[in-house]
């Protein structure tokens, strides 16, 4: 397990890969490929394709590095690119989900909770699997927000600069994107919680 970035660090790495270090380039791949795996599988709803996302995110990174300023963290930087890939990767997918068949047997089924009693987080389990399924269907602005939050557990400053919107802006998006999820899952509406 690699050491948590830093910013001395992350631009001390970025001018090696500028230099022509190749091993530069693959510890950045190390140090960030974790994050960027989930961000886009959690973001395109896509488990079975992150690997391709990710590796398309890391050549995007490769090939814009030398517009790499540094008035953002790297890790910042390397997010935008990897949920902008993720949430086009989102579109395209739910485009083509159009003309599946839902009887199709090729089509996959996400991953089903199996019922026992005996387990006392069952409710638990069985609501955060929903609410996973639900997270393609939430308008993207509001998803890329809880997911960067909740499953990322980014600062509301951290998820601004990502997004690129005022800190307040993502508080709202935060608290539509949750209005919403009740209301996929239980029917209450913005308007209860007002």
């Amino acid at each position: 397990m690699s050491a948590p970035p830093s910013d001395e660090r992350d631009l001390q790495l970025v001018e090696r890969i500028r230099a022509g270090d190749q091993r530069a380039f693959a510890e950045l791949i190390d140090q960030y490929k974790g994050m960027v795996l989930n961000l886009v599988a959690r973001m395109s709803g896509k488990v079975e394709n992150a690997e391709d996302l990710a590796q398309e995110v890391f050549v995007r990174v490769w090939r814009g590095l030398h517009n790499f300023r540094g008035d953002c963290k790297l890790s910042t930087w390397i997010y935008r690119i990897a949920l902008n890939l993720a949430i086009a990767e989102s579109k395209t997918a739910r485009s083509r989900s159009q003309f599946l068949d839902i009887d199709d047997p090729t089509v996959e089924r996400g991953p089903h909770f199996v019922e026992n009693d005996d387990n006392p987080y069952g409710e638990e389990v069985r609501l955060k699997e929903q609410m996973l399924r639900l997270l393609p269907d939430m308008p993207e602005k509001h998803r890329t927000a809880v997911v960067l939050f909740y499953l990322k557990q980014l600062s509301y400053n951290e998820i601004s600069e990502i997004m690129d919107v005022p800190v307040g802006t993502v508080k709202s998006y935060l608290f539509r994107g949750k209005a919403w999820l009740r209301e996929q899952l239980f029917g209450d509406s913005v308007e209860d919680f007002e």
